[in-house]
């Protein structure tokens, strides 16, 4: 049977620990600047994953905990406000960095996970994440994945979407992964698997809208993780 290859942050984990965070910690200054803590997470997180990559292309990588805490003050400042480091100051930052630790697996991972494992694929983690705090995330969740099965881009020096990344996953597969399955929530993820060989299944659950004009289309589009998986396993089995 085929394997199944997983995008793990923003895919199988959720942010809403990250948004609650914020939203306790800093929430009501950030109203006073009409930026509400969604929107600052999310101009955060994608300014992060932007620098994340760029590095990375350029050989120099960094991992995504360092690139999250340098760059927050520069989003504060980027979201209107004149002097970020009298808004807030590195307590806040420590507290914010914390809670990134403690995110947590959506709730419909579990099924998901069981399902495709009934039908007999067998589940792996391709992430930008350190292994040893997404081992933590799915501890938080008390989900079962085998550290094995758990490949991080800090052990290849080099983060997606690189081309080697997935050619590299492809590689640690059976068969050099034929006919094995990428799934994300981020459509940019889907269209580096694509390239490198993967079949590809994207879920809405974070960015709503595919944009297939400008990333082409996956081979599965799906409503949510169960979807995803009911979609995989009837191309599947």
């Amino acid at each position: 049977m085929p394997d199944v290859v997983f995008d793990i942050i923003g895919t199988c984990i959720g942010y809403d620990v990250m948004i609650d965070a914020i939203t306790n910690r800093i929430g009501d200054k950030l109203l006073k600047y009409q930026c509400n803590p969604e929107l600052f997470f999310n101009a955060w997180g994608t300014a992060c994953e932007r620098d994340f990559s760029y590095l990375s292309q350029i050989g120099h990588y960094q991992t995504t905990k360092k690139i999250l805490r340098a760059t927050f003050f520069r989003t504060l400042y980027q979201a209107g406000i004149e002097d970020p480091k009298e808004f807030a100051n590195e307590e806040d930052l420590e507290y914010l960095s914390n809670e990134w630790l403690k995110l947590k697996c959506r709730p419909e991972l579990p099924e998901l996970w069981s399902k495709l494992r009934e039908n007999g694929l067998t589940i792996w983690c391709l992430t930008d994440g350190d292994r040893e705090r997404v081992k933590g995330y799915f501890k938080n969740s008390n989900l079962e994945m085998p550290e094995e099965n758990i490949i991080s881009c800090d052990s290849l020096g080099v983060g997606k979407p690189t081309p080697e990344v997935y050619t590299y996953m492809l590689s640690k597969l059976p068969n050099n992964g034929k006919d094995a399955w990428f799934g994300a929530a981020h459509m940019w993820d889907c269209c580096a698997a694509k390239k490198a060989g993967f079949k590809t299944a994207w879920t809405n659950v974070y960015e709503k809208y595919p944009c297939e004009d400008i990333f082409g289309a996956p081979d599965i589009i799906a409503d949510g993780l169960i979807d995803l998986g009911d979609k995989i396993i009837a191309a599947t089995v």
